[in-house]
């Protein structure tokens, strides 16, 4: 499993940066989610988010590449070592450089409803399922950090629940009279954070399952397997 491969390489200090830039991709992350959320309710300034946001995804997407360039350079000089654990790390910086994507469309869509969204039908129903995706960024972060199989496990129970507030709210707006405009911006909020919610819970799953069972997380009464 990645974690026990993780907790070898922190002692390294190549494969160490690995796992700190890794770090610091979740955590631009969790302030892109964060913050674009913040705006889109208008609790934060856009024109003053707006290119705090954009620092932070250019920064993702520049771990992501750099990265993906040691891990490369690592498996070319050791071409026999810890490669299942860069196989899953490449799979996983992908997951990490999409949270920021999706929530980076959540600015852009505070950015076109002006912060005026208090009066949207299902704002209650959208800000707890934000707020439960919010609430697993920190723990993932440190699941990596500290090689814990526990808080992984934490990240991957929250995935089902979550899944199907996003699946019943889309159920719900096929027989809604809403708006074109509130209908469709509901429809991106709820398709984006379903989509954050599965990139978060595949980065989970890399630190409990072998290599082959990675992005997918199966839940068999309630139960993880």
């Amino acid at each position: 499993m990645l974690r026990e491969i993780i907790a070898i390489w922190k002692d390294h200090g190549f494969m160490k940066d690995v796992v700190e830039k890794f770090a610091e991709m979740l955590g631009d992350a969790e302030y892109v989610f964060g913050h674009a959320w913040g705006s889109f309710i208008g609790q934060m300034v856009i024109e003053e988010m707006r290119q705090h946001i954009y620092d932070k995804d250019i920064a993702i997407n520049e771990n992501e590449r750099e990265i993906r360039r040691m891990l490369a350079e690592h498996l070319s000089i050791n071409p026999k070592q810890d490669v299942s654990g860069c196989l899953v790390m490449m799979s996983l910086i992908k997951d990490a450089e999409r949270i920021g994507d999706y929530s980076k469309n959540i600015f852009e869509l505070a950015v076109m409803f002006e912060g005026e969204t208090k009066e949207m039908k299902y704002m209650d129903r959208l800000s707890t399922i934000q707020e439960n995706i919010f609430n697993n960024f920190e723990p993932l972060r440190r699941a990596f950090l500290e090689s814990d199989e526990d808080l992984a496990n934490e990240v991957l129970k929250s995935y089902p629940q979550i899944k199907d507030e996003c699946k019943n709210m889309l159920k719900d707006l096929f027989s809604d009279a809403l708006s074109v405009k509130e209908a469709v911006s509901t429809t991106i909020l709820s398709r984006s954070f379903k989509r954050i919610n599965s990139h978060i819970c595949n980065i989970a799953s890399g630190m409990v399952y072998p290599m082959h069972k990675i992005d997918f997380v199966r839940v068999r009464e309630g139960l993880l397997d």
